[in-house]
């Protein structure tokens, strides 16, 4: 109950929109008693040859006409008022939680993502977040309405036959019991309904997301199997819901049906009796029949209750979980321009695991670096290199040891601060599904037309852009499928000049997809690391000899640091990796 208190509270904003719903609801309902009661008029009064001269009787009809037809307009125009004002109260509340949500997520530690799969996330930030929009929309506005509308209805038939009323009442009782019957089974189901759909939506994702490997690879079959050995657990699961639905609205029906039929029996006994008027037992009847509604809206609550707790545990599970952590009393770093006796980033015996009980990733790692010094990364893989730059910008914190940017440990800097000191160009770049200058403006905010074309230019891709049939404004298509690795790492390149960075992380940057793209990504690297501090992590050592220093890394611990010549010279792991590289490639060469 706890995290449904939490959901509701995205209600609290707009209660005056409550109260104006509640007010129209509380309306609609009287509106909807003129109905019965006018059919009892015109049975005992119109219909009726005792109720009195043709004068009368027409007189009466044309009252009757004029007061149902200006119940059912302003109920009408009340039910859409009401209507709106529960879109509006869900809707707002929805996008409230919905940012909260996204914001947070965007906050939560790398390690949170490394044991979720992305289509689970998605699922809660959509699925779950609708499954409390029907809650937002009426859960007080519908408790107070039915309320009402019970308490009215059963005042009513009691006023005009308690007999009757006796045995009239039980029946909707009867109804929302056999409703009720079904509530747990028929909640199990839906939430198994919602874990196989979560299920498909994943490897949906991972497929689309993977298309070309799966067409390049001709597993399209393979893929099309795994698909469905998720969705057939959905089908089964759609089908038990819906048997299920079925049989409790139709044992509902039957109780609700049997019943009145016994009431319209009683009734009218009663009616020939001379005890009941024919319109009495009409309007009974009607009465009685709009109690199904709350009986049933009851059940319903209580069924959706259950639902959305269980969908606001899991959305307030991801708003629990812990945030990056923020230093409480941040210490500000020096401008950009102030001289620095301290080096550019250091690491302190730092080690690292990405399980508090899993092996080391990291060991014992002493590394000095100095302002605008190029650091090339290099060693077998798993051997922690891009690992060990993930922890400058804290996308994960040391396990032990401090990393230090001039001098100050990640830890107590603003973490803003600290990222917007730092670019970072992988191997494959992610570009968002928007345009190219859209992509290239992500690097920093607020930044003109010609800033942009500059650094493009500064890239070596305003050529290739100017190509593209819409230029800067071309979609580049979900992830840039549109566009050739090399053409992605330009505009990554783009993206990092445009912001300026102090320090550089470029993992494998400089690999692309023909000769000439790789002298332009060269190049444009090249224009990009002068006067900044630059990691590069590179398996091929030929792209790495122009670095200041080469660290050699293995199972998680330096292993050699020096210049290309001196590591050769060395005879060891690197000397080795250079040897198997290079004789590899005069093998291959013609």
């Amino acid at each position: 109950m706890r995290s449904l208190h939490r959901a509701l509270r995205y209600v609290i904003p707009y209660w005056r929109w409550q109260v104006a719903a509640l007010l129209c609801a509380l309306l609609v309902t009287a509106s909807e008693f003129v109905w019965p009661w006018m059919n009892k008029v015109l049975i005992d009064q119109v219909l009726w040859p005792g109720g009195g001269d043709a004068a009368h009787r027409v007189s009466a009809l044309n009252l009757l006409v004029v007061v149902t037809v200006s119940a059912m307009i302003a109920g009408t125009l009340l039910g859409l008022a009401r209507s709106y004002m529960f879109a509006r109260v869900s809707e707002r509340a929805a996008a409230d939680l919905r940012r909260d949500l996204f914001r947070h997520v965007h906050a939560l530690p790398m390690a949170f993502y490394d044991r979720r799969k992305t289509g689970g996330v998605m699922s809660v930030v959509q699925n779950d977040v609708e499954a409390l929009q029907g809650l937002y929309a009426a859960t007080l506005v519908e408790v107070l309405t039915n309320i009402l509308m019970v308490f009215v209805a059963s005042g009513l038939l009691i006023w005009r036959s308690p007999t009757l009323a006796a045995i009239g009442l039980p029946v909707p009782v009867a109804f929302a019991v056999a409703l009720a019957l079904f509530g747990r089974p028929l909640r199990n189901a839906g939430r198994r309904v919602r874990d196989d759909t979560g299920a498909v939506q994943e490897v949906l994702q991972e497929s689309i997301a993977g298309v070309r490997e799966v067409r390049i690879f001709g597993r399209a079959a393979a893929a099309l199997a795994r698909y469905m050995d998720r969705v057939m657990p959905l089908v089964s699961s759609r089908i038990r819901q819906a048997v299920m639905g079925t049989a409790n609205g139709a044992l509902a029906r039957l109780i609700a049906m049997g019943g009145m039929t016994v009431v319209l029996s009683v009734g009218a006994r009663m009616a020939i009796a001379g005890s009941m008027s024919a319109g009495d037992v009409v309007l009974f009847l009607t009465v009685l029949g709009m109690l199904f509604g709350p009986a049933s809206a009851f059940v319903n609550l209580y069924a959706g209750i259950a639902v959305a707790m269980g969908a606001a545990d899991r959305i307030f599970e991801f708003c629990d979980a812990p945030a990056e952590a923020q230093a409480s009393a941040p210490t500000p770093l020096p401008p950009r321009d102030a001289a620095q006796d301290t080096p550019a980033v250091s690491f302190t015996d730092v080690g690292f695991r990405y399980d508090a009980e899993g092996p080391d990733v990291l060991c014992g790692i002493n590394l000095e670096v100095r302002r605008g010094e190029v650091i090339a990364l290099v060693g077998p893989s798993g051997s922690g290199k891009t690992t060990l730059v993930s922890l400058i910008p804290r996308l994960y914190d040391v396990t032990a040891g401090a990393v230090l940017v001039h001098g100050l440990d990640v830890r107590s800097l603003d973490l803003m601060d600290l990222r917007s000191r730092i670019a970072f160009v992988p191997q494959e770049p992610y570009l968002f599904g928007t345009t190219v200058a859209e992509n290239i403006r992500f690097g920093k905010d607020g930044v003109s037309d010609d800033e942009v074309l500059g650094a493009a230019r500064a890239a070596n891709a305003h050529a290739f852009i100017e190509a593209l049939p819409e230029g800067y404004a071309t979609q580049v298509g979900e992830r840039g499928t549109r566009l050739s690795v090399g053409q992605k790492q330009r505009i990554a390149i783009a993206r990092a000049i445009l912001r300026d960075p102090e320090l550089l992380i470029l993992d494998e940057a400089t690999s692309a997809q023909d000769s000439e793209s790789e002298r332009l990504v060269q190049e444009a690297v090249a224009r990009l690391m002068q006067g900044r501090t630059a990691f590069v992590i590179a398996h091929r050592l030929s792209t790495v000899h122009r670095a200041d220093r080469i660290v050699v890394l293995d199972s998680g611990r330096i292993t050699e640091i020096g210049r290309h010549e001196e590591l050769v010279r060395s005879n060891g792991l690197y000397a080795r990796l250079h040897s198997m590289q290079f004789g590899m490639a005069r093998a291959t060469s013609p």
